[in-house]
């Protein structure tokens, strides 16, 4: 009987995704109703907030605004956090992409259009027209409050594309279950609804957003009048003298600052980063939760979910992987019918699934030790030499080079032959040639040795001994080094600081993004299934391959605690102290190994010398477990 088709794992996440774009998005339009009611007229209550009439229009008008921060997100979703050495290295790799680019143009748009709404919505006493009306004998001119207004949404705009490109808003922070010590079967905690996160951020929220709007208030009237005003003011007079009948009234020497156009930029500015900050935290939020549908897995919609799941897995693109070692590790903790299905799944073309499960987690466990190698004997991971190609070619029609050494003078000619052809062959070479020169630099090298003496005279006859040693090269070369010291320990110098932390996850977590996610998941994995196989599985496949388990636990973690024991401090990181070797991350990799370890040891302990291990291996595995010996 033939195995069902399994779907691809993309098209079930692809579903999922975008119910919780929906889940996000309507949260979000109440949001922007609630700001729709904020802006609009006060002339009637009940038209006021009654969302089928103006209020309704303004509301969906504004809630394209914020849509175009989801779509932002959505074509730059990332689950890792980014792993460089330093902060200037990340400036350098990820601010010259297309990626910032289109941060800048998609919060442009944003606050362009929150701008229109706003203008469209705001009271005929705001004064917020195009062209100021005058008095019935004057002409129409040009409005600069409504100018300066959306100078401070565009400012606003530049502020909040360099915040998300700095705290990399881009990045969805997946739940990762801490490993316990004594146990590693423990299931994974539901994570909390993200309403309710929402909730528990919006001190912090509430704090960035008021600040941010604060600063605006207070800075961008002096950068709109030195940056922005005269270009904003020649393009506006261009555009709006396609409408009206304008004069070519020039700029006046006076900002039009006055209380109630500042207090409007100040409260229209806070709605505005209101809802770009509420979209961003609740996708985020909307996006971490449990690869489950219905409580179930996402593949068990599939007609074979393990093929599918076998499809995630292998999967290239970060989001559908993390998200397939995500499953993975939920099915062995929690679904025991699919638990037991992966141990009886034995008839696949490809190889049964435990084994295919158990090598795509130890590739991606094994990295780890690849990186690590690879950065201590940067020699091993460079290009294999290119085989050699031999090419026929044409017969010699001369003698072969001579293979002695070219630079030493001929022997003396001994034969009356060889003396005539070594008299003529003189003679021959003496013409077209000239003279040779004097070294022309013979004569600075004098002066300079001569300047050099006068200079150490004159050191020795007016310095003392303690006053000469500045100015020796070791001198100079340890005043250069002190304030360079100074200068990183500044905050300047802060980004240009290689610290322990940020070169250790770099070489285990990987590059360009932390995989942190899928390795502990993968980890878990193997280990739960290890154990759950003492009982379910019923072939005795997992049996056989508990030696090579216990084995690379060992040496993985093995070589993560030997790498981070022993990596020197880079000399950029000032600051280092030996607490700095404990990095959360990599802490939580080598407890969940250990954790793994313990399960392993305790549940197949008993029978490893009938699978094929050694007292000494049982013993090491042991001690790097950290289990005493009367365990």
């Amino acid at each position: 009987m033939s195995t069902p088709r399994a779907s691809l794992y993309k098209q079930l996440l692809t579903p999922a995704l975008h119910r919780r774009f929906t889940g996000a998005a309507a949260f979000i339009l109440i949001l922007c109703h609630v700001e729709a009611v904020l802006i609009g007229e006060k002339s009637s209550f009940f038209w006021s907030w009654f969302p089928i009439g103006p209020t309704g229009i303004r509301t969906l008008l504004l809630f394209i605004s914020a849509l175009s921060v989801f779509v932002l997100r959505v074509a730059q979703l990332h689950i890792g956090a980014r792993t460089t050495a330093s902060p200037a290295e990340t400036f350098t790799k990820y601010l010259f992409r297309l990626n910032t680019a289109q941060t800048l143009a998609w919060y442009f748009f944003s606050a362009w259009w929150f701008s229109e709404v706003y203008m469209w919505s705001a009271p005929a006493s705001a004064n917020l027209s195009w062209v100021s009306e005058g008095r019935a004998w004057e002409r129409k001119k040009l409005n600069e409050r409504p100018m300066y207004l959306r100078s401070v949404f565009f400012m606003l705009a530049v502020l909040q594309s360099g915040t998300h490109l700095y705290f990399d808003y881009d990045k969805v922070t997946l739940p990762l279950m801490k490993t316990k010590t004594e146990s590693s079967s423990e299931r994974p905690q539901k994570k909390e609804d993200p309403i309710m996160q929402l909730r528990a951020s919006l001190p912090l929220l509430a704090w960035n957003i008021g600040l941010r709007s604060v600063c605006m208030s207070i800075f961008g009237p002096l950068v709109y009048a030195l940056f922005i005003r005269n270009t904003a003011w020649n393009c506006s007079l261009y555009f709006a003298a396609l409408v009206w009948d304008l004069p070519a009234s020039q700029l006046s020497y006076i900002p039009p600052y006055h209380i109630s156009l500042l207090i409007r930029s100040l409260t229209s500015g806070l709605l505005l980063v209101t809802l770009w900050e509420c979209a961003n935290v609740l996708f985020g939020a909307y996006v971490a939760q449990e690869p489950l549908k219905k409580e179930q897995p996402f593949t068990s919609a599939s007609k074979d979910p393990n093929g599918s799941l076998l499809n995630g897995l292998k999967g290239k693109r970060e989001v559908v992987r993390t998200f397939s070692f995500w499953e993975l590790v939920y099915i062995c903790q929690r679904f025991d019918a699919r638990r037991k299905a992966i141990f009886s799944d034995i008839d696949r073309s490809s190889g049964s699934m435990w084994n295919q499960v158990m090598t795509l987690c130890l590739d991606n466990v094994l990295s780890i030790s690849n990186r690590i190698t690879a950065f201590q004997n940067p020699s091993t991971s460079a290009a294999p030499p290119q085989q050699k190609i031999t090419i026929e070619t044409l017969p010699p029609i001369s003698a072969p080079l001579r293979q002695e050494n070219i630079f030493t003078d001929p022997p003396p000619p001994s034969t009356r032959r060889e003396k005539i052809e070594s008299s003529v062959g003189t003679i021959a070479k003496s013409y077209g040639q000239s003279p040779q020169p004097a070294k022309p630099l013979k004569f600075l090298e004098n002066q300079r040795a001569e300047g050099q003496k006068y200079i150490g005279t004159a050191r020795q006859k007016f310095l003392t001994q303690g006053q000469q040693k500045p100015f020796s090269s070791s001198g100079l070369l340890a005043q250069y080094n002190e304030y360079l010291m100074r200068f990183l320990r500044t905050p300047v110098g802060y980004p240009f600081r290689r610290t322990f932390r940020r070169r250790v996850c770099t070489v285990v977590l990987g590059t360009p993004y932390s995989e942190l996610n899928p390795l502990v998941n993968s980890i878990n994995t193997l280990s739960a299934l290890a154990v759950a196989s003492l009982k379910e599985d019923n072939y005795g496949k997992v049996a056989k391959d508990l030696p090579l388990l216990i084995r690379a636990f060992v040496s993985i973690t093995s070589s993560i605690e030997g790498f981070v024991s022993s990596l020197p401090a880079h000399w950029t990181d000032v600051e280092f102290s030996e607490s700095d070797r404990k990095v959360e991350e990599v802490d939580l990799i080598v407890g969940s190994l250990k954790a793994g370890l313990k399960d392993m040891i305790g549940a197949f302990g008993k029978y490893a010398t009938e699978l094929g291990m050694g007292e000494g291996e049982i013993s090491t595995a042991r001690r790097v477990a950290g289990m005493e010996d009367s365990d």
